[in-house]
């Protein structure tokens, strides 16, 4: 009679221990053709694309809310948590400052014409787009590439580390969009920051108010002309 029920929880186990094998793999399969695959699509169409981007973006995180609010173990209150945000500001200017600093020194030099371009000769678009940014894009990209990411692969990258760095390479891929090598650079750097900041916070809001700084700052110093999608050719 023991061995029988022995033998039962040793295929229980079993059982337990292959679900678990085929949900890593079912997840790693879906993590690539979502952030791996489709990028390169989209690489493809990016002409037809152009100018869609925000919209495409809001559908997909609002999909992803939808998935993620149905879910039962994931902590909808990291969406909205603002709390230790004081605390998580210092950290981010800390990061900030000297980055930003290197960056406006390398854009003035490296690409004159560029630089302050955005609010010199159009203040009032700037002005509006500093204001949107942060809501319009930075929060729904850190919904699809930090809150549904890190939740929804952590069983297939279970190292802190690895999952940082596919999410910052994944974000770095969807950047290849618009057709220049610096895009995807910049994007992958600020995947590592964003992702570092989302696994010590657990606060979505710091996560996008960093984006939103970072985004913000690349387009009043030129550099978001990379990023822009009327320079796709």
């Amino acid at each position: 009679m023991k061995g029988a029920i022995l033998l039962v929880r040793l295929y229980d186990m079993e059982s337990v221990i292959t679900a678990s094998a085929k949900q890593r793999s079912l997840r790693a399969i879906e993590c690539a053709l979502i952030f791996f695959v489709l990028p390169l699509v989209a690489l493809l169409f990016r002409k037809q694309l152009a100018f869609k981007v925000i919209p495409i973006t809001l559908i997909i995180s609002a999909f992803f809310v939808l998935l993620l609010k149905r879910d039962t173990t994931f902590d909808r209150r990291s969406l909205i948590c603002v709390r230790g945000l004081s605390g998580h500001m210092r950290n981010i200017v800390f990061i900030f400052v000297p980055a930003a600093c290197a960056l406006a020194f390398i854009t003035f030099y490296a690409h004159p014409g560029l630089f302050l371009a955005f609010p010199l000769q159009r203040p009032v678009p700037w002005a509006l787009f500093m204001l949107l940014y942060p809501l319009l894009a930075a929060y729904p990209q850190e919904i699809i590439f930090r809150s549904w990411f890190f939740h929804r692969y952590t069983v297939v990258f279970e190292s802190p580390r690895v999952i940082v760095a596919v999410s910052a390479l994944s974000f770095g891929m969807a950047h290849l969009f618009y057709g220049n090598w610096i895009a995807p650079a910049i994007a992958a750097a600020g995947g590592i920051i964003f992702g570092y900041r989302y696994l010590t916070t657990g606060s979505l809001p710091a996560v996008a108010l960093e984006h939103g700084l970072w985004g913000d700052f690349l387009f009043s110093i030129g550099m978001g002309w990379f990023l822009y999608s009327g320079q796709i050719q």
